[in-house]
This record gives structure tokens, C-alpha cells and sequence, in this order.
């Protein structure tokens, strides 16, 4: 069985970092830059094309926009299961802010100069709250461009679901603020009080419930 991790919008896969499924064959998928006009489901299977080793027992875990790529690629590639961790699994799930963010071209004020400059005052809100989780937000967004960035947040505004067949687990905190528990239709597993983060903050739960799956 392989797992293969896709962090959310933004982040790396330094986001799984507390996880402890040691002794398993893992990869990590990390963001490539998007091509000109790439559409999102194209992106998604050139970005699981720089898999190692493609295999039909594996198991895909997203986090957040990374869920949304694990459910493109599995409409295209025999995959075992999905795990979506503080992500959708439809269009109802994604918040009416985010829908908005193309049709009013929002998504060009995100930079992640903004970002980093602003964090003292959205962090706490999402997840960061002092300042080694704050650091490493700083650090995974510093290595991505602007051009990444706002194509994802594009694309995570527009983003409809394809029709898979493919086992989903849904792994989902109540304190998201980014992609809020109110608006996920029927969680497999709810983290109490897990924010959009609580893959690295509450891991060895959600350690648990992943190893019911493998």
C-alpha cells in the first residue's frame, strides 16, 4: 500500500510533518508551477505524473485544495481511497467568499507578500497561532510564486467536483475557519475543536484514524 500526501493551497507537505506512519511506503507531492492557462484537472495529473511509482493500492490524502486534486486524479487513475483532511468534497461545501474570489478577481491581491505581512492578523483565526506555527506557514509560502498562488485560488473558487467512484473519507475539524465544519455534509470524522490545520496540530488523532484505512 503506498499513501501519497498533497498539501493544501500554499503550504507543503511539511503540513503532514507530525503524522507517524513510519514503516509504510509514503511520498510527498509538493506544488509545481502551473503552465499558462493550465486548467486545474490537467494540473492535477501532470502534478501526480511526477509520482515514483504509480500503484492501484494507493491512497491519496489532501489536505484542503489537496483533496480537490486527489478527487481529479482518481476520476483519471484507479486509485484505493481518498482521505480529505480540512478539505470539500462538492461545490456546497466550498464557503460563498471563496466562490467569489474569481467572478471578482480577488484572487489577484494574493501574494505572498501580503501574506507574510499580514499573518499577525488572520492567523490566529485559521489555525496559526503562535509563532513556530506562524513561521512555518511563512516558510512553506515563501517558496511558492504569485503566479502559483493566485492560479490556485482561481482555481479553488471555480472548482466543481468530478464523479468518482472512489472511496472518500472525510477527516474534518469544527473550528475551521478557511473551509467552515458547518458546511460539510456528512464528516466521517470530526476533530473537536481542529482548525483548518489540525493535520498538524491534533496529528496523533487523526494518526489514529488514518491507520484504520491502511
Amino acid at each position: 500500500m503506498r499513501i501519497v500526501f498533497i498539501p493544501g493551497l500554499g503550504y507543503d507537505c511539511q503540513i503532514f510533518k507530525n503524522l507517524d506512519l513510519s514503516g509504510l511506503e509514503l511520498e510527498h507531492l509538493n506544488w509545481i508551477e502551473p503552465l499558462p492557462k493550465e486548467k486545474f484537472h490537467d494540473y492535477a495529473l501532470r502534478l501526480f505524473s511526477k509520482t515514483k511509482k504509480y500503484s492501484e493500492k494507493t491512497i491519496l490524502i489532501g489536505h484542503s485544495l489537496g483533496g480537490a486534486v486527489s478527487q481529479e486524479i482518481a476520476s483519471v487513475h484507479q486509485i484505493e481511497k481518498i482521505i480529505l483532511i480540512s478539505s470539500i468534497k462538492s461545490r456546497k461545501e466550498l464557503p460563498f467568499s471563496l466562490k467569489l474570489v474569481k467572478p471578482l478577481r480577488v484572487y489577484k491581491l494574493f501574494t505572498k507578500e501580503i501574506s507574510l505581512r499580514t499573518i499577525r492578523f488572520w492567523g490566529a483565526t485559521h489555525g496559526f497561532e503562535n509563532d513556530e506555527e506562524k513561521n512555518l506557514f511563512k516558510n512553506m509560502v515563501s517558496q511558492h510564486s504569485n503566479a502559483y498562488l493566485q492560479w490556485a485560488l482561481r482555481s479553488l473558487s471555480s472548482w466543481r467536483a468530478p464523479n468518482i467512484s472512489t472511496e472518500i473519507i472525510h477527516i474534518h475539524g469544527t473550528k475551521d475557519k478557511t473551509l467552515p465544519f458547518k458546511l460539510i455534509k456528512k464528516p466521517d470524522y470530526i476533530i473537536r475543536n481542529g482548525s483548518h490545520i489540525c493535520v498538524l496540530k491534533k496529528a496523533e488523532e487523526i494518526t489514529r484514524i488514518i491507520k484504520k484505512f491502511i
